[in-house]
């Protein structure tokens, strides 16, 4: 009899892409200088928005397409004191965006067609149709790549979290984790941010990105990143 795990697995696959080769990039962006921008621009709004929590990020892949959609702005003095960043990062910007109709940016592929695209997609969508799982093992994590788990007798089963790394806002570690929890009932949730050694070693082990842990897909690249 196959384990409850192995048949996770097996669910899983179905549903998720195994490697880049098999996931139309969302975001085309041809200079890898953009790839990388974009990349660091992520990492930095996902780790500031613990300090300064953003309105509209009420769950794990609001978190996700907040850091997304404004690593693509201009990040204007304006932008800058509107996001509420201490002081200018420093970091390049993306200098080929993709075009935008009416405010919006259509940064998520949402269905199996890749001209299919949006700027709101939940979680399974967007390790569905753009992501690539890396691995299972958390030692290859890069910052920017998400992880994922899926919990069928969650309200919300899908669920992700972003590395961070290295924080620009916290030099006590080198391996930080954020991540909204989600709404629970009454409670609305709220963005925290810890490190993978302690989520490694979580007292529900339901939540450790380990491959024992049947509930912890791997870890997943967003396409558009180098």
């Amino acid at each position: 009899m196959r384990s409850a795990a192995a048949l996770l697995l097996a669910a899983a696959a179905l549903l998720l892409p195994c490697t880049r080769a098999d996931v139309a990039a969302q975001l085309r962006l041809a200079d890898a200088g953009d790839r990388q921008a974009l990349r660091s621009w992520f990492v930095l709004l996902a780790d500031a928005a613990f300090y300064q929590p953003p309105a509209d990020v009420t769950d794990c892949a609001a978190l996700v397409r907040y850091a997304l959609r404004e690593a693509l702005r201009p990040h204007t003095p304006e932008w800058l004191r509107r996001a509420g960043l201490p002081a200018a990062p420093g970091l390049p910007d993306v200098r080929e965006r993709p075009a935008g109709r009416d405010g919006m940016l259509p940064i998520f592929r949402v269905s199996a067609r890749p001209d299919d695209v949006a700027e709101f997609a939940d979680a399974r969508t967007i390790v569905r149709w753009n992501a690539w799982r890396v691995s299972g093992d958390v030692s290859v994590a890069r910052p920017g790549d998400l992880l994922y788990y899926r919990q069928p007798s969650q309200s919300q089963p899908d669920h992700l979290m972003i590395v961070v790394g290295a924080s620009r806002f916290d030099r006590s570690a080198p391996d930080f984790v954020v991540y909204h929890t989600g709404p629970d009932g009454d409670d609305p949730g709220e963005i925290r941010k810890v490190r993978l050694a302690d989520l490694l070693r979580h007292p529900a082990p339901r939540w450790r990105p380990v491959p024992s842990n049947e509930a912890f897909v791997g870890v997943f690249r967003l396409t558009s990143f180098p």
